[in-house]
């Protein structure tokens, strides 16, 4: 099911043009919804509108492409887009035929971190290096290993807001491949797509990102999957971003409920004033944050732990 569901190889979705997309219903509201949150224009989402596009969307467009539906989006939109994880198929050229379990791997997809530019081209993308295999009694088995092969290279891109630095969940718990990000490739950025489990969430899932923005001096940005994937499984949600100091600047909230911090847009009947406050916010959501990169620079001039490590020698 996983390789049937799963998008092309991301080395042919990069031959395609990326400019001469088919218009639905379901991308243009999708699209329309995040261009008004983007504009600060929040109180003018048709959430109705959405959910009846999304509704019909597989019976009158069957979707063949994630990767393609958000490249028309970032187009529509006029936005980038960090899309991940993203199933894509193992190209046949990387698959070694004189491998015992070439069986095995032909069946196998990669775990992609896509990011798109605002014209709707695919400008880097990241294949999941750590796979999450996790066996906890009476709670949680996952094998990802089972279905995906794991990448072997690091990614860096740069962007409008600076250097992104790409990596997907489980990748999180591994600090020294944040270390070769920053101090080898210098990110600025740190894109951590993820679908956390209820009980890893609980306990890590806020000490991890706010440790990788403090001790790599970076923003960290991890969108996060939320809510009842099927009886089995429930993820945490939480997407969130920290900046390079470790303060809290957005949090979309969870299944355990609303956002800790978020800016949500007040139309003139609901305020006085009518401006943009700080408030929680509900489940799902979507949370703005900006990137200041004078404020990443000045934290790293003040404390330069990036040049501290690279002087260090121990053993």
């Amino acid at each position: 099911h996983t390789l049937t569901e799963a998008d092309p190889p991301i080395k042919e979705l990069l031959l395609l043009k990326h400019d001469n997309f088919e218009i639905t219903p379901f991308r243009k509201s999708l699209a329309d919804t995040i261009s008004l949150c983007s504009a600060g224009s929040g109180s003018g989402v048709d959430n109705e509108a959405v959910d009846r596009a999304a509704n019909n969307k597989r019976e009158s467009h069957p979707i063949t492409s994630i990767i393609q539906e958000l490249q028309y989006i970032a187009n529509e939109s006029k936005l980038w887009i960090s899309g991940g994880g993203v199933h894509t198929k193992v190209p046949p050229l990387e698959i070694d035929h004189d491998d015992a379990d070439t069986m095995l791997d032909e069946r196998k997809i990669y775990n992609t971190h896509v990011i798109i530019d605002d014209t709707g081209k695919i400008q880097a993308y990241y294949h999941k290096i750590h796979l999450f295999d996790v066996s906890i009694p009476n709670k949680v088995n996952l094998s990802e290993s089972k279905t995906t092969s794991p990448g072997t290279e690091l990614i860096v891109c740069n962007s409008p807001i600076g250097k992104l630095g790409l990596s997907i969940c489980y990748d999180m718990r591994f600090g020294e491949m944040y270390v070769d990000l920053v101090q080898k490739m210098g990110a600025e950025v740190l894109l951590m797509p993820s679908a956390f489990t209820v009980p890893t969430g609980k306990a890590h899932w806020h000490a991890l990102l706010r440790a990788r923005a403090i001790e790599h001096q970076c923003y960290a940005l991890a969108a996060a999957q939320v809510g009842q994937h099927n009886e089995k499984r429930q993820s945490y949600g939480h997407s969130i971003v920290y900046d390079p100091w470790g303060e809290l600047l957005a949090d979309a909230g969870g299944y355990d409920g609303t956002g800790t911090s978020g800016n949500i847009f007040i139309t003139q009947e609901e305020s006085p004033i009518g401006e943009e406050e700080s408030s929680p916010v509900r489940v799902p959501s979507i949370v703005l944050a900006d990137i200041d990169i004078d404020k990443l620079e000045s934290v790293r001039e003040r404390m330069p732990i990036q040049q501290h490590r690279g002087n260090s020698h121990f053993s």
